[in-house]
């Protein structure tokens, strides 16, 4: 394959396909593509909100021949139900751990848990979890300042990086302000494919995004998503 296979579950929630593993992200419900039991899994959980984890994922056990969980450390901390067993691995904010082949290394989110970026049979994934420029009207400025602040200090440790995919919150509940962190990011870090996620089903967002500002960044590595289940094959 040598390149990655992207399917949008729904929300936040990824699943990337690499020639011998996959990476689920933010699982928390959708259908789960069929699996070759002879790759390695390994599922990512950014943070305890019910829109990014569930115990569920712990069901998936036995589906491929080696299966391991990367999960947040507010997780076991607020979790009445997680899974002890060697296979199931914390991570605590701006963290790094070597599993298998996977370097996984931790941001800190402005909201709850962490993101993740990982390197992987040479391809570079970022994953926000809810790692974002949260601005949202009604917000005394002082907060939205310091969510501007902390959004811009953690994205610093993205720019060494050459991110092959990278999937970006842009939410439409904040209404103008949804866009900052989507700018940031582009204009900072960037990455050759860019999922946006967290529309909460609103996909026409990610449309009008790319039209208001196709003069001034290279919209084109946005990936146009409109629905749970679709595909994307990257090189």
């Amino acid at each position: 394959m040598s390149g990655l296979t992207v399917t949008y579950i729904d929300h936040s929630g990824f699943l990337v396909e690499t020639d011998h593993s996959y990476l689920l992200f933010d699982y928390w419900k959708g259908e789960i593509p069929s699996l070759s039991y002879e790759k390695e899994l390994y599922i990512f959980s950014s943070h305890i909100h019910h829109d990014h984890y569930t115990k569920d994922i712990f069901r998936l056990e036995n589906k491929c021949r080696k299966v391991c969980y990367v999960l947040s450390s507010d997780i076991k901390r607020g979790s009445s139900f997680w899974k002890k067993a060697e296979n199931v691995i914390f991570m605590k904010p701006h963290e790094k751990k070597t599993v298998d082949e996977c370097r996984i290394t931790t941001l800190t989110s402005t909201d709850e848990g962490v993101a993740f970026l990982v390197e992987v049979e040479g391809k570079v994934i970022y994953h926000a979890g809810d790692l974002h420029w949260w601005d949202w009207p009604g917000e005394p400025e002082e907060e939205n300042k310091r969510m501007e602040v902390l959004y811009k200090k953690e994205l610093e440790t993205l720019k060494p990086n050459q991110i092959d995919c990278a999937f970006v919150v842009l939410d439409p509940r904040q209404e103008e302000s949804g866009a900052l962190g989507m700018d940031y990011f582009m204009k900072k870090a960037g990455a050759r494919y860019v999922f946006p996620m967290h529309c909460w089903e609103e996909y026409s967002i990610i449309k009008n995004y790319k039209d208001k500002n196709d003069h001034r960044i290279l919209t084109s590595r946005i990936m146009n998503i409109t629905g749970p289940g679709q595909k994307f094959v990257l090189d």
